[in-house]
């Protein structure tokens, strides 16, 4: 009787779903992992993809401090909150050790630092302190989260690593004031190409996405901004997601499907 019983117990385990940090994974649905999920775009797609049913790991430096993200992770249970800093590589190894074993079918590099315009920002005034602190954050920062997560996305059936961008030329920001944060993201374009370029034959699809003009900092809408409501945005760019494909690989796409060259 005994042998019956942890012959029982034993084969639940093999059938129980699996679960991380307290949240319920339910492995007949896709994973996202989203960085800087507390606020704005990240925020907006925390929401849609649990809408659409996605398992989320929502990351976050602070999530004592995240009410709203704490809210609808309370709400959803397919949702779960983790800390993750994009200037503690200890901790983001830490992170995907935890998650060691969990697939992630879209990984979304969406945290970085964004601020301007200011004196530190414009060539002849530079503040070279920050100089660093931009590009370990914009740059770095999201290189080190896709190594990390490498296993975990090459165990996923979509196999996506995505990384938001700013733009450039007419896109882009045509006032100074800006610089540490529109080169350190110009860093962050090229090393998504070259994460396409050294993991294409593992099946990962690399992307850059272009989210628009999308006020989420406090901006007031104004005359030639051409604004994109936030809602719109994300959805627009969880639709190429959806039709990625392998041969698009290292493109930089806008939300609304527009290829950037």
């Amino acid at each position: 009787m005994n042998f019956v019983k942890v012959l029982v117990a034993f084969c639940a385990t093999l059938v129980a779903p699996l679960s991380y940090a307290g949240s319920h994974v339910d492995g007949a649905m896709p994973t996202v992992l989203i960085t800087g999920a507390n606020r704005g775009i990240g925020f907006e797609f925390v929401k849609q993809y649990a809408e659409l049913g996605w398992n989320v790991i929502a990351t976050c430096r602070n999530p004592a401090g995240a009410d709203e993200l704490n809210a609808v992770a309370v709400a959803n249970d397919n949702v779960v909150v983790e800390r993750l800093d994009l200037l503690d590589h200890a901790g983001i190894d830490a992170l995907a050790e935890q998650y060691s074993g969990q697939s992630v079918d879209v990984l979304l590099n969406n945290a970085g630092l964004m601020r301007g315009p200011d004196r530190g920002q414009m060539v002849g005034t530079i503040d070279y302190d920050e100089f660093d602190r931009f590009y370990k954050i914009n740059a770095a920062g999201p290189l080190k989260v896709s190594e990390a997560f490498y296993p975990n996305v090459k165990a996923g059936d979509l196999k996506i690593m995505a990384a938001l961008t700013t733009g450039t030329g007419n896109k882009g920001i045509p006032v100074p004031g800006f610089s540490l944060y529109k080169t350190s993201k110009a860093a962050l374009d090229a090393i998504q190409k070259e994460i396409a370029i050294r993991w294409k034959r593992q099946g990962i699809k690399v992307v850059t996405l272009l989210p628009g003009r999308v006020l989420t900092h406090g901006e007031e809408d104004s005359p030639g901004i051409n604004a994109v409501d936030v809602e719109d945005s994300v959805s627009g760019m969880i639709d190429v997601l959806d039709v990625l494909t392998i041969e698009q690989t290292g493109q930089t796409i806008q939300w609304d499907g527009e290829l950037i060259e």
